[in-house]
């Protein structure tokens, strides 16, 4: 019997081809694994060709996330079912694929050459990148996601899996089914909410001005995940989190191990001390004024900051309960109708947070000038994040790619374009964003990027099919910015204008081949090779530079 309703399946499908609309994919299991990959990593589209590992010699794994922290890392591992048709979602992951992805993580803890053997490219650079973290102290938790369309893991290769990772520490796995997904699709677009937090002692302290009044509070933490959880226990609810500027990587996973730590320790009491507490924003608050710990309900709420505390104390609650007994956080609570200071009191409580650098900046002049610039070219430029999502994906120019595309191409700087995205709307905003740019020459680079946007678009779908190592198309999955800038150098060197149509398609082959002579004998992971500024050197001199300066070629347009 079907897993799901008639009606669950269309929603699903629906959102799978809309996906695969949004990022140009041809195949539906791609497109499915993208839909998954955008509820853990929200905002981090761009990221998704260097996870997505599946295809020829994917060693049964679909996907690969590695997030770095100070002292520890947490990677997923992703392997993804599409069920093709409604009558087939009974079908249940077996002990087969179970095994493979057990043999897999195996194989990362033994350092296994099997893995950079026989492993695709992004398979190859993962466990390379996991490997250097364990040589460098790093402790890893390893995260295995088992995600489809349908039924889940079958009972058998569920007990297969708790038997294998009672030997493998810090690693756990979780099954991410249709209804889990249809949980995460529909809470995007939950309406109001309510609920109440359970105040602690007589120290609530509320004040009013007006329109505008507030409550702070010291809040039992128990009942603060209580107020954001999901219904099942499993997550937050991703919607109570719609106006918070920070970028937070999922409902899933990118919680802090210090938070938890803190908060799970015999210390738990100095939490309050330690920690920032939320901000939540709403229509109205109600509390008892004459109680001691009175209940105070809200209506209509945001949490506008504090997405990290948040995350991370539904983390430890779902690990044990008894574990925040003694748990406080500081709540700020403001009611008003007024949408202006809503978003006044989320610019304000996040302003210190670097993070926040491009929502600081959306309104910003120059970004406002190049919105008008492009809207009379054909162009949606989009100053905040997905603010045209009706318009066909091919038209909209989001602001943070165009930063890392200048960044690449007129600053010369590729390394960065990837490696420090956060400065393009930090202390180098002034440098990348300014008047003195023709909007055709902006249309014409953002045109040229599209090229190899694509390129490596369809080298991801045909890598999947493949059994062999790919030759020089390999340098599009992490080199794309370094191609871009290869591009820059050979119309300087060659004194021509940014070319259009069939010769901007000839630009892009000769800097993807100049890429790959510079790269090809270097035996540097890809992923640490295109971070680095020494690979413009290589680049530099394979272009035989001897014929222009280094300094000469390394030197931003004007």
């Amino acid at each position: 019997m079907p897993t799901v309703t008639a009606i669950e399946w269309d929603i699903l499908e629906a959102r799978v081809r809309r996906t695969a609309t949004r990022h140009k994919l041809s195949s539906l299991s791609t497109s499915f694994l993208y839909l998954v990959l955008e509820q853990f990593f929200p905002d981090r589209a761009t990221d998704f060709p260097e996870m997505v590992v599946d295809g020829g010699n994917d060693l049964g794994v679909d996907a690969i996330e590695i997030i770095e922290q100070d002292d520890s890392a947490e990677i997923f591992i992703i392997q993804s079912k599409h069920r093709t048709s409604h009558k087939t979602t009974d079908r249940t992951v077996n002990e087969g694929e179970a095994l493979k992805v057990v043999r897999f993580v195996q194989a990362l803890f033994d350092q296994d050459q099997w893995l950079s053997d026989r492993g695709n490219l992004q398979v190859s650079e993962a466990a390379k990148r996991i490997w250097e973290l364990h040589r460098s102290g790093v402790i890893c938790r390893y995260r295995i996601v088992f995600c489809t369309n349908g039924a889940c893991l079958h009972e058998s290769a569920e007990a297969l899996l708790r038997s294998a990772i009672k030997n493998l520490p810090n690693v756990v796995f979780e099954q991410y089914a249709a209804r889990d997904l249809l949980r995460d699709l529909g809470q995007s677009a939950s309406g109001r909410e309510s609920g109440v937090l359970q105040a602690i002692g007589r120290d609530t302290l509320e004040r009013i001005d007006g329109d505008v009044r507030g409550v702070i509070a010291s809040v039992d933490a128990a009942s603060f995940v209580k107020l954001i959880q999901t219904e099942d226990g499993k997550s937050v609810k991703r919607h109570l989190f719609n106006e918070n500027l920070r970028v937070f990587l999922g409902t899933n996973g990118g919680y802090n191990s210090n938070i938890i730590e803190t908060a799970s320790s015999s210390e738990s009491y100095l939490f309050w001390y330690l920690n920032n507490g939320v901000t939540i924003t709403c229509r109205n608050y109600s509390f008892n004024k004459a109680h001691v710990s009175p209940v105070i309900r809200v209506e209509d709420f945001q949490i506008v900051n504090g997405a990290q505390t948040s995350h991370s104390l539904m983390e430890a609650y779902r690990r044990s309960p008894d574990d925040l007994r003694n748990v406080v956080i500081l709540v700020r609570i403001y009611a008003t109708d007024r949408t202006d200071i809503i978003e006044r009191v989320a610019v304000a409580t996040n302003s210190q947070a670097r993070i926040q650098a491009r929502d600081l900046r959306a309104n910003h002049p120059a970004l406002r000038n190049l919105e008008t610039a492009f809207r009379d070219n054909g162009y949606f430029f989009e100053r905040k994040r997905n603010s045209h999502p009706d318009v066909e994906p091919s038209r909209r120019i989001d602001a943070l790619k165009l930063g890392q595309i200048l960044l690449a191409y007129k600053l010369r700087e590729p390394d960065r374009a990837k490696a420090d995205s956060d400065s393009i709307f930090g202390d180098r905003f002034g440098l990348i964003f300014h008047e003195h740019y023709g909007i055709n020459e902006l249309c014409r680079i953002f045109e040229l990027y599209s090229i190899i946007e694509t390129m490596r678009d369809d080298h991801m779908i045909k890598q999947r099919d493949a059994k062999d190592r790919p030759g020089e198309a390999q340098y599009l999955v992490y080199g794309h910015w370094f191609i871009l800038y290869a591009a820059s150098l050979i119309l300087t060197h060659s004194k021509k204008e940014i070319p259009t149509g069939a010769a901007a398609q000839d630009l892009v082959l000769q800097a993807l081949s100049l890429v790959a002579r510079a790269c090809r004998p270097t035996k540097t992971a890809h992923y640490q090779l295109f971070r680095s500024s020494k690979t413009k050197e290589r680049i530099v001199e394979e272009l035989d530079g001897r014929q222009m300066t280094l300094f000469d070629q390394l030197q931003p347009e004007s």
